[in-house]
């Protein structure tokens, strides 16, 4: 029953906080409607992206935290080679998973007869929102995993569902500024 409290008092605020910011996510896309409107592509690959985000996130955050408690990594942050191989593994997935959601993405787009626009530079888009993500998410959940694994709390419990949030916030968010930057 102790560990139920433990796992209960280290994830209600986080699991609040989380549905906080899907409203805040729903607002801004819903205040920038005409925006994605005016790229229907990106409307149809944002779910999937929020998603790619969001699944190789929860796979870092699980494995920082596995290392942090075999003792692969310090708690501390400085460069070591578990951690290298770890981002590579991860970004290659996320390129590879990137490059087939953007082919399937375009593939879907056009038998539907979604009007694409300068393919090139919402390819670009897509590439860039993703990799900023993945780059600061990576730098956060690092530094987050290492605080909350010396203050003796167990990462896994509040960053898996606060990262996901949070990458399901950023990425349209990212999206909707290089998308304004760009186009």
């Amino acid at each position: 029953m102790d560990y139920f409290k433990k796992i209960f008092k280290e994830s209600i605020i986080i699991i609040i906080i989380s549905s906080l910011m899907g409203l805040l996510s729903g607002t801004i896309l819903s205040m920038n409607e005409k925006i994605i409107y005016a790229i229907p592509i990106i409307l149809l690959i944002l779910p999937s992206l929020n998603s790619l985000t969001g699944d190789i996130c929860t796979v870092l955050t699980s494995r920082l935290t596995t290392h942090l408690y075999i003792g692969s990594i310090p708690p501390k942050v400085q460069k070591s080679e578990r951690l290298l191989q770890d981002f590579i593994g991860l970004l290659i997935t996320i390129l590879l998973s990137l490059l087939v959601l953007i082919i399937l993405g375009f593939m879907i787009g056009i038998s539907t007869g979604f009007n694409i626009i300068n393919p090139f530079l919402i390819i670009l888009i897509i590439i860039l929102t993703t990799l900023s993500l993945f780059f600061c998410l990576f730098i956060f959940l690092l530094i987050s995993s290492i605080y909350l694994f010396k203050k003796g709390k167990d990462p896994n419990n509040t960053l898996i569902p606060f990262v996901t949030s949070l990458a399901d916030f950023l990425t349209p968010l990212l999206l909707i500024i290089f998308i304004i930057i760009f186009i």
